[in-house]
């Protein structure tokens, strides 16, 4: 121990004593620890965290499909849910659930919550009680009786000021006063849909929604003792007693409308693990190159320090003596690096977190707690021990007596020395070259996918959503007159050109995937489903203002009202789908119910994306809202609102309030943006992963550059002589130029070469990440590397103008 630390005060007074060498070598390993331990903790909060629910292993998501329609996992009715919970011996609970948005109003101004619909078993599955109160009963989780809602902590902190005082009092929901019962603990939330506000489903147990209504999720927990795998097969085997039992096109049955188990875990993780996996195997390397560059950084020093330690060994101190020091001061180095780069980490997440609040799933459990400390002590001390060993592994007893000779110091670096330090220079250009392609090929993936054409035209476009509670708008022509009376008075403002209403925000909307009637036209087993992807009410102006083409047939007018015979619109996927090679103008759909009228098909608009930008155009039919209002006595409560205006956002916004207040002051306007806003975050998640690969590349390729940089100026520092000798003998400075820089490039092109190979086999992962780029484009394999050899060619210039300044008498007196 006492040799241990005199060590470690040796190697204090080093680093004390050359301030530069230790800020470099620091400032590189907190880089790329602060990297890792910054995606390790979001891979921890994320991936490696259990769910904080009781017994997280046991809880189960239970899902539906459709196959022949296209619809891999699917929601689940309520028959199926009440049948299930029956007929299953493999689950201790299941409890089934819904969500949306609610208004909210405990105060002045009312607010747009994130809402769940959830049964009252729903807490007793997920084994979670309430922080303050208590969570609502089954007696309460019925239809006619005292409304109650439980909060979220955060929702609570928020909005109620962490008032403890809120259990008991009244708030209005959606226009329905309910007593606050509770107060979740922080976090709380299902399936990562950040709920604010939880309230009982109150389905009626005499009267359940039909069996084709599938709007609900389904979690369950596993009995005790029994394996995923029993409950999934038991649920396979339920499928023929369903068929028997229930019959009808949506019972459930192994061919066209299976029942399948997924992990809860798996479930709110979901597409986020494997992005999160390739980040962490991403910053690893980052990792590497970082400690190529140290591990070269301390041969330097090594070689310079060769006298002393030769006068060390001859004074007795072996090899191990050696490797003890060496290891102190790189473990040191480490651990200081390890310290200021959880520093790095922990603001470099908070602000990642700031500018992308929603672009992974549990992100409010991503903490630098006991086990990502940890993990930056291990990689620490693990890296420290790495780079620390390289130094000595090139001292052998030869070169340490030479060392002792006269001018030793400036003859012993050996060719092996040299070799290897180039070899970690062209490691790490080959793995910069990897990261820069696989950044380079995300890049143009998210380009491609900001090229899409939406449908419509986003520019100047403004949006915000309103729900109508029913107590307030009891009748639907309630819901028109209010609807019309926002969009004329939004017209009539000047610089707003017109507005209109939509139930349905493109880009990313909810699937409806909704059963139809087509006249004249019968399902065949080759053909498509009679099943419509999105319905979309709109009102009046609604193609015009969103500058939506009809590519045939004619828009909706104020003459198709409640009087006139029903007609719709359909989009251009629809009309090839189901009419390929056809007309369908004049043809007539309506929904399979026996009670609404045919709508006649007046016209085709041009494809909206509505389940995401990158996602294949699905069929829709657009629904005249007062039409559907009067004549069939349905229109949505909850519509977005939308105003083409040349005003900026913030005149926008506060025109909206004005207008929607002075009508009604209790409806809270959520979402106010603009549609390029919307646009931006529709593409969250790919955009969180690429601004992260770039970084990570980024930092990769600048530390290949510094490691060129310092091979190349340690090489003309080494060969000063020759050099000096060369110009003396009439060597011109081109000629010199040409010397270093070639050696340079040497090194440059076959790190490119080494990490083209390498990114053509790694890049095949990023497979599933692309769009519209394949994982071999030839234009990021072309400019990728020659932006690397440009980069080795800057980092070798500053040394080869050195050297052309080499004054030759000097060189040769130095000598």
């Amino acid at each position: 121990m006492g040799s241990l630390e005199s060590d470690l005060r040796y190697a204090l007074r080093t680093l004390v004593k050359n301030p530069g060498y230790a800020a470099i070598a620091i400032a590189t390993l907190a880089l790329g620890i602060g990297a890792n331990s910054a995606i390790f903790s979001v891979v921890n909060g994320v991936v490696l965290k259990p769910l904080e629910y009781r017994a997280p292993g046991r809880l189960v998501m239970v899902h539906s499909a459709f196959p022949t329609m296209g619809f891999d996992k699917f929601w689940v009715s309520a028959p199926e849910y009440r049948e299930l919970r029956e007929w299953s011996q493999s689950f201790e609970s299941l409890a089934l659930y819904a969500t949306g948005q609610a208004s909210l109003r405990a105060g002045e101004d009312p607010i747009r919550v994130s809402a769940g619909y959830a049964s009252a078993a729903l807490f007793e599955v997920l084994g979670v009680e309430a922080r303050l109160g208590r969570v609502y009963t089954e007696a309460e989780d019925l239809p006619g009786v005292e409304a109650v809602t439980v909060l979220s902590h955060e929702l609570w902190q928020r909005y109620f000021g962490s008032d403890a005082g809120v259990v008991g009092r009244r708030v209005a929901v959606d226009g329905v006063s309910r007593t606050v019962v509770g107060v979740m603990p922080p976090r709380f939330d299902i399936d990562d849909h950040r709920v604010e506000i939880w309230i009982p489903l109150a389905l009626d147990p005499n009267n359940y929604p039909g069996r084709a209504s599938h709007n609900y999720y389904v979690v369950g927990r596993l009995g005790e003792g029994v394996p995923f795998e029993a409950a999934s097969a038991e649920l396979e085997n339920l499928l023929s007693r369903w068929r028997e039992e229930a019959g009808g096109s949506h019972a459930p049955n192994p061919e066209g409308h299976p029942m399948f188990l997924t992990e809860l875990r798996d479930e709110v993780v979901g597409e986020a693990r494997p992005a999160l996996l390739m980040l962490l195997a991403v910053v690893g390397l980052v990792l590497l190159v970082a400690s190529a560059n140290v591990a070269n950084l301390l041969l330097a020093r090594a070689e310079s320090r060769q006298r002393e330690i030769a006068v060390r060994n001859a004074m007795g101190a072996g090899k191990l003596v050696l490797l003890r020091q060496f290891l102190v001061e790189s473990i040191l180095l480490a651990l200081l690096g390890g310290v200021v780069g959880v520093l790095i980490a922990f603001w470099g997440v908070r602000l990642l977190f700031a500018a992308y609040p929603d672009s992974i799933p549990r992100a409010a459990e991503v903490l630098l707690d006991g086990n990502v400390l940890l993990f930056s002590l291990v990689v620490s001390l693990v890296t420290g021990v790495l780079f620390g060993v390289t130094p000595l592994l090139h001292l052998s007893a030869t070169n340490l007596g030479i060392s002792l000779k006269d001018g030793g110091q400036r003859s012993t670096a050996s060719s092996g020395r040299q070799a290897f330090r180039r070899s970690l220079v062209v490691a790490e250009i080959a793995v910069a070259v990897m990261l820069v392609i696989g950044c380079g090929l995300l890049l143009r993936s998210f380009w491609e996918m900001q090229q899409v054409d939406p449908g419509f035209e986003p520019d100047g476009l403004s949006t915000f959503e309103i729900y109508l509670p029913e107590t307030a708008y009891p009748q639907t022509s309630d819901q028109v007159a209010f609807f019309r009376d926002v969009s004329a008075s939004l017209s009539s403002v000047p610089g707003v050109e017109s507005a209109t209403s939509m139930s349905g925000l493109p880009p990313r909307r909810r699937l409806n995937a909704n059963d139809m009637q087509f006249e004249d036209l019968k399902p065949t087993p080759d053909g498509p489903p009679l099943n419509v992807d999105y319905w979309q009410f709109v009102t009046e102006g609604y193609f015009e203002t969103m500058k939506i083409a009809i590519v045939a047939g004619r828009s909706f007018r104020p003459s198709d009202d409640g009087t006139a015979s029903p007609v719709c619109i359909i989009n251009e996927t629809m009309a090839k789908v189901f009419w390929p090679d056809q007309d369908p103008l004049g043809r007539r759909v309506k929904p399979p119910d026996d009670s609404v009228p045919w709508f006649t098909i007046i016209g085709i608009a041009k494809d909206v994306k509505q389940a995401g930008l990158e996602e294949e155009t699905g069929t829709e039919v657009y629904f005249f809202y007062p039409q559907t209002a009067a004549a069939v006595g349905f229109a949505p409560r909850s519509m977005n609102v939308v105003l083409r205006s040349s005003l900026p956002p913030r005149a926008v916004a506060e025109n909206a309030r004005r207008v929607v207040w002075e009508r009604d002051a209790s409806l809270p306007l959520a979402g106010l943006r603009t549609m390029d806003e919307v646009l931006v975050d529709s593409l969250t998640r790919p955009r969180f992963i690429t601004l992260l690969l770039v970084v990570f590349a980024v930092l990769a390729l600048a530390l290949a550059a510094v490691g060129t940089y310092g091979v190349m100026s340690y090489f003309v520092a080494e060969r000063t002589s020759e050099i000096g000798l060369r110009m003396a003998l009439g060597a011109g400075t081109r000629r010199i130029l040409k010397l270093v820089l070639s050696q340079g490039l040497l090194l440059g092109g076959i790190g490119v070469s080494l990490g083209i190979v390498l990114a053509l086999v790694l890049t095949r992962l990023l497979g599933s990440f692309l769009f519209g780029v394949t994982t071999t484009d030839p234009t990021t394999f072309i400019v990728v590397p020659l932006v690397l050899l440009a980069v080795a060619l800057v980092a070798c210039f500053v040394p080869a103008m050195r050297a052309m300044r080499i004054e030759p008498v000097s060189a040769l007196r130095h000598e």
